[in-house]
């Protein structure tokens, strides 16, 4: 297994060797974004200034990973864990299908079977909530591991 000497870019994709301070091709420096915080990245999210905003694996020094990881085991079925780091559009995406999946729940169990139409989308929406949970179960993985994305200011 050959071992890679070279890292990307989180701005713009390109191969650094390992040490590099600056990246040569978009002038990111890595100890800035290193000590990037996603306080400030969440204030950018709000004022819609995505393009003050890079996503970085692992988290900075005002993420709590231990609270993330419960929030990504407890609630993650939510979206809860993406809104603790600021991804909103993903937290609600999590929200909303939770929602569907709970409504189809209750729906089933007052009402049995529905047939027709109805049952069709139903089942669709059951499936698209299964998605969602195995999202949820790569979620886990991915915050124990350090991959979870989370995002940074990128003027550190």
């Amino acid at each position: 297994m050959k071992i890679s000497n070279n890292k990307r870019c989180p701005r713009c994709n390109t191969k650094v060797p390992y040490g590099t301070p600056v990246c040569p091709s978009c002038m990111l420096n890595y100890t800035k974004f290193d000590s990037a915080t996603n306080a400030e990245a969440k204030n950018a999210i709000k004022a819609g200034e995505h393009d003050r905003v890079l996503m970085r694996k692992g988290c900075p020094s005002d993420v709590k990973k231990w609270k993330l990881l419960l929030f990504t085991i407890l609630l993650g079925f939510t979206g809860a864990h993406y809104y603790y780091v600021g991804r909103y559009k993903m937290g609600m995406f999590f929200t909303f299908f939770f929602i569907v999946g709970l409504t189809n729940a209750i729906l089933s169990a007052v009402f049995g079977h529905i047939g027709g139409e109805l049952y069709q989308i139903f089942t669709l929406l059951v499936l698209i909530w299964g998605v969602v949970l195995v999202l949820w179960i790569i979620d886990m993985a991915k915050v124990v591991l350090n991959h979870f994305k989370i995002p940074v200011s990128r003027e550190g």
